[in-house]
């Protein structure tokens, strides 16, 4: 098992408010206490995941996607389209991981082909399927 990110790997790049903040949910959390942060508020822990470190990035967004595979995820419709945004931003951050890519990869597939299992309505969150062809898209021409 591989351990939470350091202080050295938090502190890795320059911060700003919402590295912060990331920080202070997310320091010392082993993968396991991250998937419940993730799936008791999925949509604020994405805006950290958004805003921290790429060594720390790389190391809780499995948990992320842990989650939005889950059954815990049945439902929520802010985390999973969440995902979509997070991974195009965090684009640079995951192809050079071939094991995360690989595991991105699956997940964007499968919240893309799961839309109402998710209760995400299309007039509210626009089409999953063709969201995740787009990042799809993008991660393969990387």
């Amino acid at each position: 098992m591989i351990a939470p990110p350091t202080e050295d790997d938090w502190h890795s790049e320059p911060w700003g408010l919402d590295a912060k903040a990331a920080y202070e949910r997310f320091n010392g959390k082993t993968l396991e206490q991250a998937v419940s942060m993730i799936a008791a508020d999925a949509l604020n822990r994405e805006e950290d995941l958004m805003f921290m470190p790429a060594i720390c990035f790389r190391y809780y967004l499995p948990a992320y996607l842990q989650y939005l595979m889950s059954g815990a995820s049945q439902r929520d419709s802010d985390g999973a389209s969440c995902v979509f945004g997070l991974i195009d931003h965090r684009h640079d951050d995951i192809v050079g991981d071939a094991i995360l890519l690989r595991n991105v990869v699956r997940t964007i597939a499968h919240v893309g082909d799961r839309q109402s299992w998710y209760d995400a309505d299309k007039s509210i969150y626009g089409s999953f399927r063709g969201k995740a062809d787009r990042i799809l898209r993008k991660l393969q021409s990387s």
